[in-house]
């Protein structure tokens, strides 16, 4: 005798077996804007925004692909904030790609809250 509901069994054990890893991962995300936006501004922005560490320079490369964001919103070059959020939803043409199909308003949100803070 076979058992027909094998491939829901399945499912529903696999679903079982998933769905307290996925709780568990949805619970260590920061609920601090700024954290959550570091955390953001590292997976997405820090490849291109960092320094590189003094002294490790790859031939033929700059020690930035694009600008350090340090003092984006205070002086000498402080932008509005609109300014910056367009940057990161729209991004700029052959120099920074779009986010907004990447990344949902709140996490926008986020990184704009930890760029305040460099």
């Amino acid at each position: 005798m076979r058992f027909r509901g094998r491939g829901l069994y399945s499912s529903f054990l696999v679903g079982a077996m998933v769905f307290p890893f996925a709780l568990a991962a949805q619970a260590q995300q920061p609920n601090d804007p700024v954290t959550r936006g570091r955390v953001l501004y590292n997976q997405n922005c820090r490849l291109c925004h960092a320094p590189k560490p003094v002294g490790a320079k790859n031939p033929g490369q700059e020690d930035n692909i694009g600008p350090s964001l340090k003092g984006v919103f205070g002086p000498p070059r402080s932008r509005p904030e609109v300014v910056v959020r367009t940057f990161i939803q729209q991004g700029i043409q052959d120099k920074m790609p779009a986010f907004r199909y990447g990344l949902q308003p709140a996490e926008i949100d986020a990184i704009i809250a930890y760029l305040k803070t460099l």
